[in-house]
């Protein structure tokens, strides 16, 4: 988990965001997940549906005496986004499970609860950015270079210093360097130094 996401924001994602989303039992699980996952400083967490059963108490096991239902919710988990299932030995299977805000549906959820109009929200705060991000296909507006999330930056496609906003439709995903680039002057302004760029990076590439 990022170390400037506290437990305490946490809790409030997974109650304000979360629990509409998920049905009770569902959230049960993801919380169980969520605990020994991120909460335990990993991303991951390997472990078998019968300790999952046994970790949310009475109730778990059905009538048949298995965890079929349990594995009924998390593929139910895996189709919504907020876990992706791994492989499976002795130990149990390896889950990847997602943070509240890494999930599209819950991640709408606070988009629209946070107010879109709101100036200075899109360019600053890091779920809104990857929203744009995910827009844009992590590709760079300008060089159309595949992007991660340590690369990508935005640009604002009308500069600050010309009265641009932060508005979601002035805010493009841009690499580094045509961000550096571009700086503060507009696409037609900055088009032949980024275009010279672009090919210079592809003549490397192609030699």
């Amino acid at each position: 988990m990022d170390e400037q996401t506290s437990t305490d924001a946490l809790l409030t994602m997974v109650v304000d965001y979360v629990m509409p989303v998920l049905p009770p039992y569902e959230t049960s699980i993801y919380l169980y997940l969520l605990r020994r996952s991120h909460l335990d400083g990993s991303p991951t967490v390997r472990v078998g549906k019968r300790t999952i059963g046994e970790g949310l108490g009475k109730g778990t096991r059905s009538t048949r005496g298995n965890y079929q239902h349990i594995s009924e919710k998390l593929e139910n988990l895996e189709r919504a986004g907020f876990i992706a299932v791994g492989d499976a030995d002795r130990r149990g299977t390896l889950y990847t499970v997602r943070l509240p805000a890494e999930v599209s549906s819950v991640r709408e959820r606070m988009i629209g609860a946070s107010g879109e109009e709101r100036r200075g929200d899109y360019y600053r705060d890091p779920e809104l950015r990857v929203h744009l991000f995910e827009r844009d296909s992590w590709l760079c507006r300008y060089c159309g270079e595949s992007l991660t999330k340590e690369e990508a930056t935005l640009d604002h496609i009308v500069p600050v210093a010309r009265d641009g906003g932060d508005e979601p439709d002035n805010l493009a995903t841009c690499c580094l360097m045509c961000n550096s680039i571009k700086s503060g002057r507009t696409y037609e302004e900055a088009a032949p130094q980024l275009l010279a760029t672009v090919r210079a990076r592809r003549m490397r590439t192609c030699g």
